[in-house]
């Protein structure tokens, strides 16, 4: 038995999974948040962060683009909120952003050696065909 017979897999498949794999990022490991009234800024580091997935729909067609995402991050690291700032194309990558972003977690911030609330902290997560 040939293993082409076992496992057949037309190399459009393999080229739109591995392209599915590459193709969207975030671009730091540290964001910007601020505390207090006086809006003070402090960096809050992502503990995970795992890249969004490109859309299916995005993929076929063949679009790249980008979504900044507004977001807190509570006292105990979790991502609280997140709401599109930005997005182009519009209603394409969206979801899949939102999506990725509620699930990351950032180590706890804290200002003044006590634990805060990081307000609008903003990321980009870039969609791009490579």
């Amino acid at each position: 038995m040939s293993l082409n017979k076992v496992y057949k897999i037309s190399s459009r498949s393999i080229a739109i999974f591995v392209a599915a794999i590459f193709t969207s990022s975030v671009s730091a490991i540290s964001d910007i948040g601020y505390v207090g009234e006086d809006e003070t800024e402090i960096t809050v580091e992502r503990n995970y962060a795992k890249p969004p997935s490109f859309p299916r729909k995005a993929l076929r067609l063949g679009k790249e683009g980008y979504v900044i995402v507004e977001f807190d991050v509570d006292t105990d690291g979790a991502v609280l909120d997140p709401y599109v700032v930005e997005a182009s194309p519009q209603g394409v990558f969206e979801r899949s952003a939102i999506k990725a972003v509620r699930k990351w977690v950032y180590v706890p911030p804290s200002f003044n050696d006590q634990s805060v609330k990081a307000n609008n902290v903003q990321v980009r997560l870039n969609f791009n065909l490579q």
